[in-house]
């Protein structure tokens, strides 16, 4: 058997495992942000802030980076326990509905978060007052209010617990790479999905802690850009650059038609034929559709039962600009909530999910 194949074998034995745990150490932060600075002392912005894994490094109140955020804008009422609860969508396209009762104080459970990427699966929510979260671009900083989450408590220290191995595996660490995608699909010409995500590896290099998010011209009047982040020491964004590279083989991830036109290749130049043709050839134009975004994150598991807690290890994303874009419920619908991509250049398998119509 060859490296390859054994390596194959043993990410699709795990991959069922996986694909049903996708999201169990994912948090969702209700956050004030800018607190005194706003109109009668309050704050100056709410935002719905999502860390795929901990919130909390565990030094302190240093925090690990989210991967996405989203302002609420405010609509004449506090949005963490306004009547009917609260909706924002996060830049991957997953609806957020958030239902908060203020009456709870820290560190009870307050409420409940769902959203349509595991819709079956809502987040407890939790009011937990702590300042300094996260820090925005123009310097104010935010406090959490609430946490969501599936951990049975908002603060879960890393790790924390009984230590030591446990759980299955013998107790090694698990590598999980998970993403999420919407029903926002652009369609190129004359390109394939693989030559597309390819463009990745012109965005970092091996010394690389993110990428560079310059624009990358993909033809078609179209236009990607990266963002990522990750450690170079373990190699973390070459290997999600090979989740989307080999997600990008995948049937599922994109569709091609074909256009046929006939066109002359010998005009009719004897008198009296003049606008017409002697000799047709036909031409054939590709076409190929896929998500207009996407963005995985690569996560450190460890074992059930070994008291550790999970670590992410790098975010990446990609987005498409076009002049114009369409919504595709039933290509989104075909990747489902948990299309496995099985990455040998990775170590993983790839669990992507699309959000549908």
């Amino acid at each position: 058997m060859s490296r390859l194949t054994l390596i194959s074998a043993v990410l699709l034995a795990s991959a069922h495992s996986i694909l049903a745990q996708k999201t169990f150490y994912e948090n969702l932060v209700l956050a004030d942000c800018g607190i005194g600075l706003g109109e009668g002392g309050g704050s100056t912005s709410r935002e719905m802030i999502y860390y795929p894994g901990d919130v909390w490094t565990g030094n302190g109140l240093e925090t690990n980076r989210p991967s996405m955020m989203v302002n609420v804008p405010w609509t004449g009422d506090y949005p963490w326990g306004q009547s009917g609860g609260v909706k924002a969508t996060t830049p991957n396209g997953d609806i957020w509905r958030v239902y908060i009762n203020r009456a709870i104080k820290d560190p009870g459970a307050a409420g409940d978060a769902f959203h349509t990427y595991e819709p079956d699966k809502p987040l407890k929510c939790y009011s937990y007052h702590v300042d300094k979260l996260y820090q925005l671009d123009d310097g104010k900083w935010c406090s959490s209010a609430y946490v969501c989450n599936h951990r049975g408590s908002p603060y879960v220290k890393p790790g924390g617990g009984s230590g030591g191995g446990g759980g299955g595996d013998g107790g090694k660490d698990e590598m999980r790479i998970t993403g999420s995608t919407n029903s926002d699909w652009v369609e190129l010409r004359d390109r394939t999905a693989q030559s597309v995500i390819e463009t990745v590896r012109k965005t970092f290099d091996n010394d690389s802690h993110d990428c560079d998010r310059s624009e990358i011209d993909i033809g078609s009047g179209c236009r990607i850009s990266w963002k990522c982040h990750g450690d170079p020491a373990l190699k973390a964004l070459a290997r999600m650059a090979s989740a989307f590279e080999d997600t990008s083989k995948k049937d599922k991830f994109s569709s091609k038609r074909e256009v046929n036109w006939d066109v002359c290749k010998v005009p009719d130049t004897r008198p009296g034929h003049e606008g017409q043709c002697r000799q047709w050839v036909t031409k054939t134009d590709r076409y190929m559709k896929m998500p207009r975004v996407l963005d995985v994150t690569m996560d450190n598991v460890p074992p059930a039962g070994s008291g550790r807690n999970p670590s992410t290890h790098g975010t990446m994303g990609y987005e498409i600009t076009c002049s114009k874009s369409m919504w595709e419920c039933a290509l989104c619908s075909a990747i489902g909530t948990a299309m496995g991509v099985i990455s040998p250049g990775a170590g993983a398998v790839v669990s992507i999910g699309c959000a549908a119509c």
